[in-house]
């Protein structure tokens, strides 16, 4: 269930006689910008809460996430990290057999597996720059109850329009949709254009506050429904899942107003031009070629004699650490993902491609 994700710092760490601190961690997707700027501040001054139970539902930040959204309170759930509902998926759907749109995310097969249900996968393709026609979905979505969409996708970063995602799902009222927003509010006012807004009856959305807001040890997420799948949800929420530092972290988030706005602006922003100069550097090099993405990670494919083992390891002896793709089901070839940081940490990343891929 573990294997296979990125960011174990830890392990790399131990192996090189450093510190988890002198790791480079360009494997796990965090937001580059974050935490916001006086969140740490507002946690320390939080620390006395933790004497006591957090609220029993997470009632307070679901309040205020649902405001956000535009929609009831009622159809949302919060929960400790998306990872929670994810592995609730299988049972609370009663999930038979499940279409996975990849390669993607290794948790949805994962908890599918755990519950006994079957996963296939419809696997996007290189040579389209790993984009898909949603009505694509729906038409290869016969026989199965169940279709996760990670949008935009993670390690390929390609995203589908909300609008797109919502004829798909009225088209194939018969199947259930579940649609990962986790890496949303890198690409648009996440709010605004989520699938949430739509209210279908087939949709289930998950949103994760660990990416954007880097903070995924507090371990919060929500997922958004409607009340009558919300109730099957239910049954499998615990009490007290959302811990009191996290609900302190994303009450603080989501009542920033205008000075969280501009971290997000400023996200977006940042994402666009340095992912743009990083490619445009990666172009240049023999070896290797970057897909386009609507994220802050670049999923890149090697060439010639590169494989993604043996440049995991190379960087690794660095103590960098990158994401090697080639466990991902669905992907061919050898690939590796990216997740960009400050710039001098892009260009220091540059030059040790420069120095270890081979011309």
């Amino acid at each position: 269930m573990i294997i296979g994700h990125g960011g174990n710092i830890y392990k790399l760490a131990k192996d090189l006689g450093v510190t988890p601190g002198e790791i480079t961690d360009m494997s796990s997707n965090l937001n580059p910008l974050g935490p916001p700027e006086g969140l740490m501040e507002h946690l320390a001054s939080k620390l006395s809460t933790i004497v006591s139970l957090p609220e029993v539902d997470a009632g307070h930040i679901k309040e205020l996430l649902a405001a956000k959204y535009g929609i009831s309170p009622s159809t949302l759930l919060a929960g400790n990290g998306t990872t929670e509902f994810i592995y609730a998926i299988p049972r609370a759907l009663d999930t038979k057999r499940a279409l996975i749109v990849g390669p993607t995310y290794a948790d949805y097969r994962d908890a599918c597996e755990m519950y006994g249900a079957g996963a296939d996968f419809l696997t996007t393709q290189k040579e389209n720059a790993f984009c898909i026609d949603p009505q694509d979905i729906a038409k290869a979505a016969d026989g199965y109850d169940t279709v996760f969409l990670c949008n935009p996708n993670n390690p390929t970063g390609t995203l589908v329009a909300p609008e797109a995602i919502k004829a798909m799902a009225e088209a194939r009222p018969d199947i259930r949709f579940v649609i990962d927003e986790s890496y949303l509010p890198f690409a648009c006012d996440a709010y605004g254009k989520s699938v949430a807004r739509y209210g279908l009856a087939n949709v289930v959305v998950l949103n994760s506050m660990s990416k954007v807001f880097r903070i995924p040890g507090l371990r919060v997420g929500f997922l958004m429904a409607p009340e009558a799948l919300i109730a099957e949800f239910s049954k499998y929420v615990l009490p007290w899942c959302v811990n009191a530092m996290a609900q302190a972290a994303v009450s603080f988030i989501l009542s920033g107003g205008e000075a969280i706005d501009a971290f997000l602006t400023a996200t977006r922003a940042y994402v666009k031009e340095e992912k743009e100069r990083f490619v445009a550097a990666l172009d240049k090099m023999p070896g290797i070629i970057p897909y386009g993405a609507e994220t802050y990670f670049v999923i890149c494919e090697l060439q010639g004699e590169n494989t993604a083992a043996a440049l995991w390891t190379a960087l690794a002896e660095e103590a960098f650490l990158i994401r090697d793709c080639t466990n991902f089901i669905g992907i061919e070839g050898e690939f590796v993902r990216f997740s960009l940081k400050n710039k001098e940490t892009n260009d220091r990343l540059l030059t040790l491609l420069e120095k270890h891929l081979k011309k």
